[in-house]
C-alpha cells in the first residue's frame, strides 16, 4: 500500500490527491469560490425576476426555492466551474453553467452553449462539485476531470499504477 507521507502541507495535500486518483481520473482543472449571503440577497431583492433570471436557470430557482442561501450555494459553484475551466463571468454567461440538485440534494453540473464547447475542447469528461454554506457565506469547489474519477477504498500501490499503464 502507498504510504503518504510528506515534509510540508503542500507535499501532503499533493500526496493525498495523487493517491486519490490513483491510475484512474485526471484533473483537467481546479477551481474555487466563495459568496457573502447578505449581499447576494440584496441584489435578489432590488433585482427582481429579472435579476434572478439573467444569473440562474428556472431548475436553479426551483432547485433553491430562490432562497438567496441556496442561491449563493449555486453562484459560487457556477464560478468554481468557470474558474477550473480557467474562464470566469465574461468569457461565459452565468446561464451557460448550470448547478443542478440531485434527488439527494448533491449539486451536479450541467453545461450549455460557450460553457459545453470550452469543457469539451479541454477533454472534460465528469465534474465533482460540493457546495457548503456557513455564517453567511456559501462557498464551493469544482474539479473537472478528463475520465470518470472513481475513489476506491484502499490506495493504488506503485506496482498497481504501473501495471495499468
Amino acid at each position: 500500500m502507498t504510504r503518504l507521507s510528506a515534509d510540508s502541507p503542500l507535499q501532503a495535500l499533493q500526496a493525498a490527491w495523487d493517491a486519490s486518483l490513483g491510475p484512474v481520473g485526471h484533473a483537467v482543472g481546479v477551481g474555487i469560490d466563495l459568496v457573502e449571503i447578505e449581499p447576494l440577497r440584496q441584489l435578489i431583492e432590488a433585482g427582481g425576476s429579472a435579476f434572478l433570471d439573467a444569473a440562474w436557470t428556472a431548475r436553479e430557482q426551483q432547485d433553491a426555492n430562490t432562497e438567496a442561501e441556496g442561491l449563493a450555494g449555486k453562484w459560487a459553484a457556477k464560478e468554481a466551474v468557470m474558474k477550473a475551466l480557467g474562464h470566469g463571468i465574461g468569457d461565459l454567461e452565468p446561464l451557460d453553467v448550470e448547478i443542478v440538485s440531485t434527488p439527494p440534494g448533491a449539486p451536479d453540473v450541467r453545461l450549455h452553449r460557450a460553457a459545453r464547447t470550452m469543457a469539451r475542447n479541454q477533454s472534460v469528461a465528469s465534474w465533482h462539485v460540493s457546495v457548503t454554506h456557513e455564517g453567511g457565506w456559501a462557498a464551493a469547489i469544482a474539479i473537472a476531470t478528463s475520465r470518470h474519477l472513481q475513489l476506491t477504498e484502499r490506495a493504488v500501490t506503485a506496482e498497481e499504477r504501473r501495471s495499468l499503464g
